[in-house]
């Protein structure tokens, strides 16, 4: 059975993740952060020390890899009852991050929309990647040449994303908007 799906999509920083806990806390709807699952890693397991040695330098990590991982959390969280596949749309973040994945994920996902959060300015991205490090101790956002590399890696590998799925699919929201702002666009055309 494939999983009814809403991706949340953007650059690093652009809001994805505040945007999806927040959808998910819509009845109906669940939330699952790839960042999240990867971030839960025991980084001196050889899992963690891959995804590590990926992350540390804003690289993706390999997608079959990466699609394993998601696959596997987001079976125990059906097994924990904590997501029920027959009724709960999934709200994804942070996967697909590039075509491959996408495709790799075919069979698992029927993607009904994408939310594309724009945010043109790189500074501004920059700035909020910083102090999220600080907010949240995150580690591949604390160093400014990493949060670089990995929104030229956004625009090189994960944007292709928008044409693999299309216009139709697509729905554009300005991200530099209000949290609420951004939120109700996207409830508006859910």
């Amino acid at each position: 059975m494939k999983l009814n799906t809403v991706l949340i999509f953007g650059a690093p920083g652009s809001g994805k993740g505040t945007q999806g806990k927040i959808l998910g806390q819509v009845p109906g709807y669940f939330h699952c952060a790839c960042g999240d699952v990867f971030r839960s890693l025991d980084l001196s397991s050889e899992v963690g020390r891959i995804f590590l040695e990926y992350s540390s330098k804003g690289a993706l990590v390999p997608d079959e890899f990466t699609v394993r991982l998601w696959h596997n959390a987001i079976e125990g969280m059906t097994s924990t009852k904590r997501f029920d596949p027959s009724r709960d749309t999934l709200v994804l973040d942070g996967i697909p991050r590039n075509v491959q994945q996408a495709k790799i994920m075919t069979d698992r996902i029927e993607v009904k929309k994408l939310f594309h959060l724009t945010c043109p300015d790189r500074s501004k991205l920059v700035e909020r990647l910083k102090r999220r490090a600080l907010k949240d101790n995150r580690l591949d956002d604390a160093n400014e040449e990493t949060i670089r590399t990995r929104l030229d890696v956004y625009e090189s590998e994960s944007r292709p994303i928008l044409d693999y799925y299309g216009k139709d699919l697509t729905v554009t929201v300005d991200a530099t908007q209000q949290p609420m702002k951004v939120l109700s666009a996207i409830l508006a055309a859910l």
